[in-house]
């Protein structure tokens, strides 16, 4: 992907969410992070706290971050249409007689 001319500061607050995924349980770090990225622990805070602000993560008690719930529910909302869609199509393929 070309970054070229685009927000380091905005790539590196996605790149920070994304890495949020699979940590719901218990959270990651801000330190942990900001290791990972090789960022300073300060921008990190900047962008967990943004991503905060927008309803897309969460500080947990133990100080560790998550995605938010919120944002766990949009991203149901993506499986669920998968799911009728592939619902459609085998219903469709079943009415031509065409096993999936």
């Amino acid at each position: 992907m070309k970054t070229q001319g685009l927000s380091r500061t905005q790539l590196r607050g996605y790149e920070t969410m994304k890495a949020l995924f699979g940590h719901e349980l218990n959270g990651i770090s801000c330190q942990a992070l900001a290791d990972r990225f090789g960022a300073q622990k300060a921008a990190t805070l900047r962008d967990l706290q943004a991503l905060e602000a927008a309803g897309l993560a969460e500080q947990l008690p133990n100080k560790c971050w998550r995605v938010s719930p919120a944002l766990g529910r949009e991203a149901l909302k993506i499986f669920n249409a998968v799911n009728q869609a592939r619902d459609r199509l085998n219903e469709t393929a079943s009415r031509y007689g065409i096993g999936l």
